[in-house]
């Protein structure tokens, strides 16, 4: 079976890193596969999508336009090759900036050849009527808050089936840790990701009280730029390291500080999905985000503080901090949780999905 995936890739965004995972688990399994990637001339446009520097594997076509926001569902265009080459079964990662009115153009043409399957990424309803143009064989949704939200009163008719499968979390083995020198014998908070400079604000002020005694630290990795503060406890990178790389530097962390601003939209995190498994004790707001995840101080598999609340966030840093047995307890539940959502398991769920239709 040949599997085609349209969809971003090579990306610091999670519609590329579901992809991606999803993907390269499936060619290690011993399936054929190509990817149908958005030319970057049009994905550069776009705030969230900054290219991994990596080349792309030789089964990846950038071949496809996107639109933008603006422009949705129109504009943009799907390209030649995703009609002229075969394959069994395509997947296609809806997002969106995804030339969808391109693509119900030619989605018939695709059907005749192989079955066509939809995992939504999309966070709000005024995205949803374009999609349900295509006669989708099977869509996919992370969570039933998809199907409750987004779905919920749309004619569904045209729609083979549609199936929950979890967002896959990264699994990624070894025992290699790294530290900042500076941060040598101090407690060592750590953050990544490109988030706006706002989403910083509550861990930069609630680390500020421990770390300014120098009996801690916080190392900020970003992928773009510095933030713009300079204090001596505050260790700034700027680099998009490899998964191994990153896996090695969450290890070495004493806590990770996840940023994530609120949305009303539906959506899951990929930061989380990313890096959970590495066994770094993680504390993130209590966001969208992360609502379908456990978070408490006494279970789950991260932490959970109250956003905007600097109270609450001082005083669970604090009680982890001075409890080095809760942290372990939450890197076992966090690594127990990545595993059950496995990349592998997740694949396995598509395996099994695609062999039904």
């Amino acid at each position: 079976m040949r599997v085609a995936f349209l969809t971003r890739w090579n990306a610091t965004c999670g519609v590329s890193f579901h992809a991606e995972l999803l993907c390269r688990r499936l060619s290690s399994m011993g399936y054929e596969v190509i990817v149908f990637a958005p030319k970057l001339r049009s994905a550069n446009l776009d705030w969230h999508h900054k290219r991994i520097r990596i080349r792309d594997e030789k089964w990846v076509l950038r071949s496809y336009e996107e639109t933008s926001e603006l422009m949705y569902p129109d504009g943009g265009s799907v390209g030649e090759a995703i009609l002229d080459e075969d394959y069994d079964v395509m997947i296609v990662e809806i997002y969106g900036r995804l030339p969808i009115s391109e693509l119900a153009n030619v989605s018939e043409k695709i059907r005749r050849k192989a079955r066509l399957i939809g995992v939504i990424h999309l966070a709000w309803r005024r995205d949803v009527p374009p999609m349900l143009k295509l006669r989708w064989d099977a869509l996919t949704i992370f969570d039933k808050r998809y199907r409750d939200e987004l779905l919920r009163g749309y004619d569904l008719s045209g729609i083979g089936r549609i199936e929950e499968i979890p967002y896959p979390f990264a699994v990624v083995d070894g025992q290699g840790s790294r530290r900042p020198e500076e941060a040598e014998g101090r407690f060592l908070f750590f953050s990544y990701g490109r988030q706006p400079e706002i989403e910083y604000v509550d861990y930069l002020r609630a680390a500020r009280g421990f770390c300014e005694g120098g009996d801690a630290a916080y190392h900020i990795l970003r992928s773009d730029s510095r933030l713009k503060v300079n204090e001596p406890w505050i260790i700034q990178e700027v680099d998009r390291p490899s998964l191994r790389k990153l896996y090695e530097m969450l290890r070495g962390a004493d806590l990770h500080l996840l940023p994530k601003a609120d949305t009303r939209g539906v959506v899951v995190s990929s930061t989380i999905a990313q890096s959970l498994y590495s066994g770094a004790p993680t504390i993130a707001p209590d966001t969208r985000y992360f609502e379908t995840i456990p978070g408490s101080l006494d279970e789950g598999p991260i932490v959970k503080y109250r956003l905007g609340d600097l109270d609450d966030l001082r005083e669970k840093l604090k009680t982890l901090m001075r409890d080095e047995s809760r942290r372990e307890r939450i890197s076992e539940n966090a690594r127990r949780y990545a595993l059950k959502r496995s990349e592998e398991r997740v694949a396995k769920r598509f395996l099994e999905l695609m062999n039904s239709l």
